[in-house]
Formats: structure tokens, C-alpha cells, sequence
């Protein structure tokens, strides 16, 4: 009986070791979930990476998003595309941005 002792103190550290690095994995998870959205990475996308930026697919869905949010944000886009009809419009519509 009493050498179950020792045994019974060595499991306590191990849990209360376990419970302390849940919480912290939890904490940093729910911090850097804030951070992302609440906070914004606004900074993270911009001139401040250099003047100009190439946007492949741009005349549809996520490329002419991101070709509208670069040149919202003051960078010089450069649009790539299959049809020139669409680009033409697409150009149009961002040159109104800058």
C-alpha cells in the first residue's frame, strides 16, 4: 500500500500536466481564431509587399475577386485571362478602383 504512493503523485503531475497543455493549445487556438477574424490581416496584403501583382483567371470567380481586393487596396494588377471580351470588361471595371 505504500509504495502506491509515490505512484498516485507521478500521475497527478501527468494530469495536471496534460490538463495545463490542453488549455494552452486551447487558448492559442481560440487567440489566433480571433486574430484572423476579428482582427483582420489587413496589413498582410498589399503595396507594402511591392507595387504590382499578376491575377491568373481574373475574369471569373476567385481571380476577379482577388484582382478587385488588390487594386481596392492601391496595387497596380496585372490580369491574365482565356477571353479577351471578358478582360476587357473586367479591366474596365477595376480601372474604376484605382
Amino acid at each position: 500500500m505504500e509504495s502506491a504512493l509515490p505512484v498516485a503523485g507521478f500521475l497527478y503531475w501527468v494530469g495536471a500536466g496534460t490538463v495545463a497543455y490542453v488549455a494552452l493549445r486551447i487558448s492559442y487556438s481560440l487567440f489566433t481564431a480571433f486574430r484572423v477574424w476579428g482582427v483582420g490581416n489587413e496589413a498582410g496584403v498589399g503595396p507594402g509587399l511591392g507595387e504590382w501583382a499578376v491575377v491568373t483567371g481574373s475574369t471569373d470567380g476567385i481571380g476577379k475577386s482577388y484582382a478587385e481586393e488588390l487594386a481596392k487596396r492601391g496595387m497596380k494588377v496585372v490580369l491574365i485571362s482565356r477571353s479577351q471580351d471578358k478582360l476587357d470588361q473586367v479591366s474596365s471595371e477595376i480601372s474604376n478602383y484605382a
